[in-house]
């Protein structure tokens, strides 16, 4: 066999290069598949969410074929992040990719429902995942009670209310008893269903249920009534059969009336027994309500003597997800802000008008209307390429507050270039639920007058002194005729007194020194005001942080101005919009070690955060200014370190 030629191995090698980036890309697709329930009842449904991380547009769907169930796909959506920083000047662009898929599963048989595995053919090459496991428990094969748990949307956006209604149909009594109600007054059957218990659920509106279930509430012992989770009347009941032996003091279940309707199921006649409660979604995500359960007796018929037939029934109505979705991604705009309604107006104001090229202003945008305020975010203005064009702006540490109908996000942003500038308008994007469509509103351009930020530079060597020269010009001219007088006779000294004389030799250098030491004052005056600052940055910021530990709600943003300020008058830089990662390049270059110059910028970016997070608590805050108060002495040591060795400041 003869050798391969030259290009034989430039293909050879070419291959082993495509092969090898395609295993790359490969490892960096990976699936992670997520479910809603770990136990269900036979004849229930669970969500099961697979995210594709490292790919997002063109994806197919993954395949569950091989999971022993009903398989519904409920569509995609797009889980891509984009993440604008800027440190010391540079520009950096992080896009991680993802795709979320959800599909609603019933498994087919009771036991243990392995949810995997399940597959993704990407690229002609195969990614496998599962997820847990899930118990499913078989329930008794019956007709005479059907429970169910039923919503009238699947899927819905922000703001918009739905209906969760529980059903509990009971087959009739057969004639000639057809007009009774298959419940037996005397024992009542019991309902349990969670949401009947539960006042608040995080990201819904939901109903008032106090005042729900206090319109079912019966005390006539005649009317055929349900038992519903664990409600006790504390009250005393004087109905109680004392000849029982029950105690009329003793908590007792509530009697709730549900009206029944006639119904037909399979050809048969049944009794529904039905509560709706309406909710309103203020979160995205998915909502899961129930089961529903009934356990107890039901009348089947009657004897020849009258006296009911009861069944002891006990079943389970499986439960459903509602899942908050966020608009189609089909025309969505990149200045999407993630919120819902009818109606947006945004409003775009500088603090201030005129400033030097790089000083940093704040830009406070105003977002206001009939929308959906719980997933509102903050737009990122570095995707608007008409915003960067003359102005750095830092999208990644922004504020967040609210305002009446609307929130207020402050950025920071710096003029690049000096001259009339004018910020453009801002583009802020929300989803319109009435004409079902994106729409787009624009904020009015904000002039600014930025001027050249000049520096003064001393160079010995190419200093120019100008000396005025001040010529005395002497003129000679004829004296006026001498007179005597008797004065003249006194004796008179030709020197001053002594005590004048002392005085002048002793003001003429003293006046000297102190013009002398007021221009060196002047001179230094900017070096002895940093230094004053120096001196009294650690005090004042432990005071401050000692002082807001104290308050009743510790403020995030009070300790970020704090931590800033001190950085400010410490390393005496315009540093009152300083990044966490500006903040740990510059205590490194100034002698602070990267541990402890790392977690000051980690205690920025946790500061910067909880400003729009919503589910920020005051311990976590009052943790954070307790880690501050410990912290800042050691950057000050460390930077004195440098003062003590070379007697230097900085």
């Amino acid at each position: 066999m003869s050798p391969p030629s030259s290009k034989d191995l430039h293909r050879i090698a070419l291959a082993a290069l495509c092969l090898s980036a395609a295993s790359v890309a490969r490892a960096e697709i990976t699936l992670d598949v997520q479910i809603n329930r770990t136990q269900i009842y036979l004849g229930e449904s669970l969500l099961i969410n697979v995210t594709v991380n490292g790919a997002d547009d063109g994806l197919p769907a993954p395949d569950l074929s091989a999971l022993k169930a009903d398989v519904q796909p409920l569509g995609s959506q797009s889980q891509s992040q984009h993440v604008i920083q800027i440190i010391n000047g540079h520009i950096t662009r992080n896009d991680t990719q993802s795709r979320l898929f959800q599909f609603n599963v019933k498994p087919r048989a009771s036991g243990t429902f392995a949810t995997g595995p399940i597959t993704l053919m990407i690229n002609h090459h195969q990614i496998q995942s599962s997820g847990p496991d899930v118990q499913v428990t078989g329930q008794e094969s019956q007709d005479f009670v059907i429970a169910k748990v039923l919503a009238d949307r699947e899927s819905v956006l922000v703001d918009s209310p739905f209906n969760i209604t529980l059903s509990v149909a009971v087959a009739g009594i057969p004639a000639p008893n057809e007009k009774f109600e298959p419940i037996d007054p005397s024992s009542p059957p019991r309902l349990a269903c969670d949401i009947l218990s539960q006042a608040e659920i995080s990201g819904l509106q939901t109903p008032n249920l106090q005042q729900l279930m206090q319109g079912l509430v019966t005390d006539d012992p005649r009317t055929p009534a349900f038992q519903i989770n664990d409600y006790q009347a504390q009250a005393p009941n004087f109905f109680s059969n004392p000849f029982a032996g029950l105690d009329p003091f003793h908590p007792r279940p509530i009697r709730f009336r549900l009206e029944p309707s006639p119904i037909t199921l399979n050809q048969r006649a049944y009794r529904e027994y039905k509560l709706t409660l309406t909710y309103t979604p203020r979160q995205e995500g998915d909502y899961t309500f129930g089961p529903l359960s009934f356990k107890g007796p039901v009348i089947t018929g009657a004897t020849a003597q009258g006296q009911p037939i009861l069944r002891q029934i006990s079943c389970v109505g499986p439960a459903v997800t509602v899942r908050v979705v966020p608009p189609p991604e089909t025309n969505r705009p990149d200045c999407f802000i993630g919120s819902v309604g009818t109606n947006l107006s945004a409003h775009a104001a500088l603090d201030a008008a005129i400033c030097k090229v790089g000083d940093p202003l704040t830009l406070t945008l105003d977002i206001a209307g009939a929308i959906s305020l719980g997933n509102i975010r903050p737009p990122m203005l570095n995707l608007q390429p008409n915003l960067t064009a003359d102005f750095r702006i830092y999208d990644d540490n922004v504020e967040s507050t609210a305002i009446p109908s609307g929130k207020r996000f402050r950025y920071r942003i710096r003029p690049i270039r000096e001259g009339t500038l004018e910020f453009p308008p801002v583009q802020v994007a929300w989803y319109d639920t009435a004409g079902r469509a994106y729409r787009t509103v624009h904020t009015q351009p904000i002039p600014v007058q930025a001027h050249a930020n000049t520096q003064l530079i001393s160079d010995s060597t190419n200093a120019v002194t100008h000396v005025t020269r001040l010529t005395v010009e002497r003129t000679t001219t004829t004296p006026s005729a001498i007179t005597v007088v008797d004065a003249g006779a006194r004796t008179e000294h030709l020197l001053p007194a002594t005590h004048t004389m002392l005085s002048s030799l002793v003001a003429g250098p003293l006046g000297w020194l102190i013009a002398w030491a007021g221009l060196l004052f002047h001179r230094n005056r900017a070096s002895l005001s940093a230094a004053h600052r120096r001196n009294r940055a650690l005090p004042q910021a432990l005071a401050a942080l000692r002082a807001a530990s104290h308050a009743p709600h510790p403020d995030a943003a009070t300790v970020g101005h704090v931590l800033r300020a001190y950085l400010t008058a410490r390393l005496g830089i315009a540093g009152g919009s300083l990044t966490s990662g500006e903040t740990i390049a510059l205590l490194q270059t100034h002698g602070v070690p990267e541990a402890t110059a790392a977690a000051c910028g980690a205690l920025l970016v946790r500061l910067d955060q909880s400003l729009y997070r919503p589910d920020t608590r005051e311990t976590e805050t009052a943790g954070v200014i307790r880690e501050a108060m410990a912290l800042l002495p050691q950057i000050a040591s460390s930077l004195d370190r440098p003062l003590k060795e070379t007697g230097d400041g900085q």
